[in-house]
């Protein structure tokens, strides 16, 4: 089930996912321009799912909201809610470079 929060960019057929949270017009455009090549390339060749979280996971009203960076704490229960086809996550910050070549 696709959903507002989060966009599924590859799926795989291992049923392993790289996840990351991109929340915010700047982020996800940063990393679309400098990381997302990289990624891109080294999940097609390692047959691995990539799921971009673009949201908050958890709304501002809630009394135990956190910012973004605690958020990645809910990853896994968030998806095992709305993605009931995965089988290993693998929570990248988007800051990160991936060598396509690294095995």
């Amino acid at each position: 089930m696709e959903s507002k929060i989060h966009e599924k960019i590859f799926n795989s057929r291992k049923k392993n996912f790289i996840v990351t949270l991109l929340i915010g017009k700047k982020f996800l455009d940063e990393w679309k321009k400098y990381a997302a090549p990289l990624w891109k390339k080294y999940c097609i060749k390692n047959d691995i799912g990539l799921i971009l979280i673009k949201d908050h996971l958890i709304k501002k009203s809630n009394p135990f909201w956190k910012k973004a960076v605690w958020q990645k704490m809910l990853i896994g229960a968030y998806l095992s809610k709305h993605e009931k086809k995965i089988k290993n996550v693998c929570y990248l910050d988007s800051d990160i470079l991936i060598n396509p070549f690294a095995p």
